[in-house]
């Protein structure tokens, strides 16, 4: 009944409830190697007696079992904080005790639940449904009842004697999932059943080919991505975000980002709490560090300077640089507003220089000059997009 390796060694998440309990008696049936992790977050008062029932059933069986005996009170985000809680555990379990893979009782109705929910809120997750594989916490996660429904779990445990306990919480429909599972899932006939698996698979066939494409195409390019089509272009965007270890964009983020890649500004970015988007020309990505930054090194001739933002050493020639002996000690610093540079026999601003020069927004904020000891700019190095820094160079931009 279950396709698994007896050769490897389970944990078994555990809650109680028949799901978990109808897969401790399969496991158990077919002679896998399994020990149950059950964590009694007190949240109810019927959680010791599961508890206790729990354990007389493992010692019936001569199942070993951990148990997590929760102190801490939940008085918001209660399914998100009970979540973190037992994956702590399992995790800690699963290392300490080197096993193989965790097992999670997640049944059919839980994978058709997960996607309508997914639909509704308009996501675009990374995979529709519920997957039979997964890694988290470093733990090998395998779902191996996304065949069965919740009823023939149900049929399974009166048929075989398995005790469980019912979560009352479940009937309740102020939870999103409650109301789905009971006034959508409940309700469906199993051709309908058939025809949203069918569904999900076929997202999911979609969603890798979607993956493949962007793979084979340069989403920093603005032309790339608006020559996607509007999904394509989301997951672009999701994408260039994870490379950012950003993973999650809130829909109003989201469109207001799709506007700026339309838009014909060539520099725009956009601060939010956590990141930045930025568009330079044709160019895009996130960015988690600050951009605004400023810096100043006084310079001696003979000096050799590697800093994060250029490199210079003084003790070459530097006439390339404008910069004779008479300049000294010079100023290297950021470019400021007002800068100016003489330029033959007038001076120009250094903003309209870098705007002709088409330089993305975020370096103009970090761009070297060099300032004689009269405070005279007198050097701005040349910014080119394939510029490729060499050895033999006295200064370059890093």
């Amino acid at each position: 009944m279950l396709n698994l390796d007896k050769n490897k060694k389970y944990l078994l998440a555990c809650s109680c409830g028949p799901d978990s309990m109808a897969l401790f008696s399969m496991l158990n049936k077919e002679g896998y190697s399994f020990s149950v992790a059950h964590v009694n977050y007190h949240f109810r008062k019927e959680s010791d007696q599961e508890e206790a029932l729990l354990r007389e059933y493992c010692l019936n069986n001569n199942v070993d079992i951990y148990v997590y005996d929760n102190k801490e009170k939940v008085n918001k985000n209660l399914e998100a904080r009970a979540r973190e809680i037992r994956y702590n555990f399992f995790n800690n379990i699963y290392h300490d005790s080197n096993f193989d893979a965790l097992l999670v009782a997640h049944h059919q109705d839980d994978l058709i639940e997960t996607y309508l929910m997914q639909k509704k809120r308009d996501l675009h997750p990374n995979y529709f449904g519920i997957k039979e594989f997964s890694i988290n916490f470093g733990m090998h996660i395998l779902r191996p009842l996304l065949s069965f429904s919740k009823n023939e779990l149900l049929d399974y445990c009166n048929k075989n004697n398995v005790p469980y306990a019912l979560d009352k919480s479940n009937d309740e429909l102020i939870y999103e999932r409650n109301k789905i599972r009971h006034e959508i899932i409940a309700h469906l006939s199993k051709d309908d059943r058939n025809n949203i698996l069918k569904e999900i698979d076929e997202k999911n066939k979609e969603l890798v080919s979607i993956v493949s494409k962007l793979d084979s195409c340069n989403i920093h390019s603005v032309k790339t991505l608006l020559s996607l089509n509007k999904t394509e272009r989301i997951y672009a965007i999701q994408a260039l975000a994870n490379d950012c270890q950003i993973f999650k964009i809130s829909k109003q983020n989201l469109n207001e980002i799709m506007k700026i890649l339309s838009s014909k500004k060539p520099n725009v970015t956009l601060l939010y709490k956590s990141y930045s988007f930025i568009k330079e020309y044709n160019r895009v990505y996130f960015s988690n560090t600050d951009l605004d930054c400023s810096y100043l090194y006084v310079v001696n001739q003979g000096d050799e300077l590697d800093t994060p933002y250029f490199y210079f050493d003084s003790r070459r020639d530097t006439s390339n640089r404008n910069v004779t002996k008479e300049d000294y000690p010079l100023v290297i610093r950021n470019a400021l507003k007002g800068d100016k540079i003489k330029i033959k026999n007038y001076f120009k601003d250094v903003r309209r220089l870098f705007i002709d020069w088409k330089m993305p927004l975020s370096l103009r904020k970090r761009w070297p000059v060099i300032v004689n000891k009269d405070g005279v700019v007198i050097y701005i190095p040349r910014y080119r997009e394939d510029f490729v820094a060499s050895k033999n160079l006295n200064f370059y931009v890093k």
